[in-house]
């Protein structure tokens, strides 16, 4: 019998089976869109925030029961906010479960980060510390306090 010299998924991939990446968790999916707006609010923008606080409401239901019905509270009055003071003080109510939701689902290249000036906490990826509470003001004050 005659060898050919192609792995079994190479075989695969020629005949089109498609290997789909693994979809995000829902913590991962909701911190997509926490993500953005953290970015926005450390840009002094509220530009896009109605979009992913939407967003993060109808994904509010993956996460654990405890927090599912206090993620989709403050991500409807991020949905609602019109300045920036508005968008801070419920990304504020929205960071207090998403803290919580990253220690149990073990947030793997997120930290958790504190202010001392604004007494507020939020999740944010490994690195440069980024404020959302203060803004480009002072984008770097805090530290973070849970790896």
């Amino acid at each position: 019998m005659k060898r050919f010299g192609m792995s079994f998924l190479a075989l695969l991939l020629m005949a089109g089976v498609a290997f789909a990446a693994p979809a995000p968790s829902g913590f991962d999916a909701v911190l997509g869109h926490y993500e953005a707006v953290r970015k926005a609010l450390l840009a002094d923008t509220v530009a896009g925030i109605p979009a992913h606080a939407q967003a993060i409401g109808k994904l509010a239901k993956s996460a654990p029961a405890g927090l599912a019905p206090q993620i989709a509270a403050a991500s409807s009055r991020l949905a609602s906010a019109r300045d920036l003071t508005a968008a801070r003080n419920a990304f504020y109510e929205l960071s207090k479960p998403m803290v919580r939701w990253r220690e149990t689902a073990g947030g793997k290249g997120h930290v958790v980060a504190y202010c001392s000036m604004s007494k507020r906490s939020w999740v944010q990826p490994k690195g440069e510390i980024g404020n959302p509470y203060s803004g480009k003001s002072m984008a770097r004050c805090g530290e973070v306090v849970s790896k």
